[in-house]
């Protein structure tokens, strides 16, 4: 079992980062004021005094520095500190923050700080309640920088808390702690987190607009936030993005190049079940990309989206190089019955699915467009599904798939148990299928609903069927290829009502076409289909290419006027 304890022991081993001071990031030393050398005792008076002579200014820590302190250390308007090679640890009992800004306590508003380099360190039993838990806390700053900091917390809350700022920059962090590595509360607009390496014991990094409520200090919306460049061990997710409450939301968020390890999810996304200020806020304007982290076993997926007010999501290029979880990777399940505006999933690439399906849409689920563009499946376990609604979605678009194919796999599934699933028009187009069974799409419980299926430019090979309903559907079909199947287009099942029209339609010599159950029915407009036409219903119009030797009409293309099949060469009726 992995703890927080084995995960920040190991964290050194991790990654080399934090303290390091790079070109560009020191400004001149001309002009610096020099902290005081440590005392040996309780530096925080000495220290503090310093901080506020310097303020406004450039102050340096001097180096290999091991100060310890008591209370927080503030930060002023204009400073630049610089605490390259130096450690600073608060002390046991001190029931406080570390590093902190003047306007955390004397009010108004700070500008223009900056903090390069250091070791930071919440000693074990330090203690406190509500936000003096956290180690870093940051408020009401304008143009706040973190830059090449070590933060190291033995118990506690969030190691990084922002909270009402703007124009933030939070790069070269390394983590070793216990809770949240950066926690953005609102209001905040254009913060920029980057280069996160280390071990949480939390969320990597959190968007909370609001908080639970005894860290709820702060409160507003989020705007305009940059995640980038994360590779972190994290025992929860690595990066989660809340809503908040009604009232507050998470807007224009990009989140990319994420590697690493999560705890359950890489990416969380909507509502915390804790209280009601994390439930019900917004997010929208949701960028995913680049994403190839990892999840403890069992634990979690890519990205969970949960919450009840979601807007624009767009997740591209996830890369699975191993056996997937056995989570779908990216799964929407609303806490209750919700609608995702739009959802979108491009550029993905796993090296085989297993229980779990690539995409997968719970029963509280409503998403309005969904779109699963350009994936690539190296193999499936049996029964797997690429795409798996059992909620519902009014416009789906699948195209430019391929996937390897084992037993009952389809590209998408409408699952038998999900009595209300429902797509109410689906086109897929671009579709490669190799295997040994399954196929394009499958809807089996009578209470499904899919009236428009359009299917284009689709290849299956050793798929039984392309598609086995037991909905009333209009199949659409334009150019499709089906070899090496037993069966052909449809396995329509009793309560099924399958309207097939299009053209371009080639399928295996001597495939039954489509297998109907009593019950069911299917008319056919593709004079392509090769089909004993006793088993169609006859409406004027309807046409096929009859392989029932049997029938007085005889074998070969044919069409139905009034009630009667008519063989469009010979002229012989059925």
């Amino acid at each position: 079992m992995i703890t927080r304890r084995t995960l920040l022991a190991t964290a050194g081993g991790l990654v080399l980062a934090g303290g390091a001071v790079l070109a560009g990031d020191s400004p001149s030393r001309e002009g610096a004021v020099l902290l005081p050398p440590p005392s040996g005792g309780d530096d925080t008076a000495a220290l503090n005094a310093a901080l506020l002579a310097g303020a406004g200014g450039t102050i340096r820590g001097p180096h290999d520095a091991r100060y310890q302190v008591s209370a927080p250390l503030v930060v002023h308007s204009g400073t630049t500190l610089i605490m390259s090679g130096c450690t600073v640890t608060l002390l046991a009992d001190s029931a406080c923050n570390l590093l902190t800004n003047a306007a955390v306590t004397a009010g108004g508003r700070d500008r223009d700080i900056t903090v390069i380099g250091g070791t930071w360190v919440r000693a074990e039993g330090v203690g406190g309640a509500g936000v003096h838990l956290h180690t870093l806390r940051w408020r009401r700053v304008d143009r706040l920088a973190l830059k090449g900091l070590a933060v190291e917390t033995a118990s506690d809350k969030y190691a990084i808390s922002l909270g009402d700022v703007t124009d933030t920059t939070v790069t070269r962090i390394r983590f070793a702690v216990h809770s949240d590595g950066v926690h953005i509360q609102g209001p905040a607009a254009r913060t920029r987190i980057s280069g996160l390496r280390g071990a949480t014991g939390d969320d990597t990094v959190a968007i909370t607009p609001r908080d639970w409520q005894a860290y709820d200090d702060v409160r507003g919306t989020v705007t305009d936030t940059l995640i980038e460049d994360v590779s972190v061990a994290s025992l929860a997710a690595l990066v989660k993005v809340l809503g908040g409450s009604p009232g507050t939301a998470a807007l224009r968020t990009t989140v990319r190049n994420v590697t690493g390890l999560a705890g359950n999810n890489v990416i969380w996304v909507g509502d915390d079940t804790a209280e009601w200020r994390t439930l019900g806020g917004r997010v929208d304007d949701l960028v995913v990309e680049q994403v190839s982290a990892g999840t403890l076993p069992d634990r979690g997926g890519v990205v969970h989206i949960n919450g009840t007010s979601v807007g624009r999501v767009h997740i591209r290029g996830m890369r699975v190089d191993s056996r997937g979880p056995n989570q779908p990777l990216v799964q929407v399940a609303p806490l209750r019955p919700a609608t995702v505006e739009a959802l979108t999933v491009e550029d993905v690439e796993v090296a085989q699915l297993n229980a779990a399906p690539l995409l997968y849409a719970d029963a509280n689920a409503r998403i309005r467009r969904l779109l699963v563009d350009r994936v690539t499946v190296g193999a499936t376990s049996t029964s797997t599904a690429m795409t798996r609604i059992a909620g519902s979605v009014e416009d789906l678009t699948l195209r430019a798939v391929t996937m390897t194919a084992s037993g009952d796999s389809y590209v998408l599934d409408l699952p038998g148990w999900a009595t209300a699933a429902a797509v109410r028009r689906a086109a897929l187009s671009g579709v490669r299928i190799v295997g040994d069974g399954g196929g394009l799409v499958s809807a089996t419980a009578a209470t499904h609903t899919l009236p428009r299926l359009d299917v284009a430019d689709v290849r299956t090979v050793g798929a039984p069927w392309l598609v086995d309903l037991n909905t009333a559907t209009e199949l659409q079909l334009s150019t499709v290829d089906i070899e090496k199947a037993t069966g052909g287009v449809a396995k329509v099942r009793r309560s099924g009502a399958a309207v097939i029209r299009g053209d371009g339609l080639r399928s295996t010599p001597g495939s039954r076409g489509v297998a109907i159950a009593p019950g069911g029915s299917v008319v056919s407009y593709v004079l392509d289909l090769a089909v004993d036409v006793s088993e169609l219903v006859r409406a004027d119009g309807s046409r096929a290419t009859n392989t029932n030797a049997h029938l007085s009409c005889g074998t070969g293309p044919v069409r139905c006027a009034g009630l009667t099949w008519q063989h469009l060469q010979t002229g012989a009726t059925y």
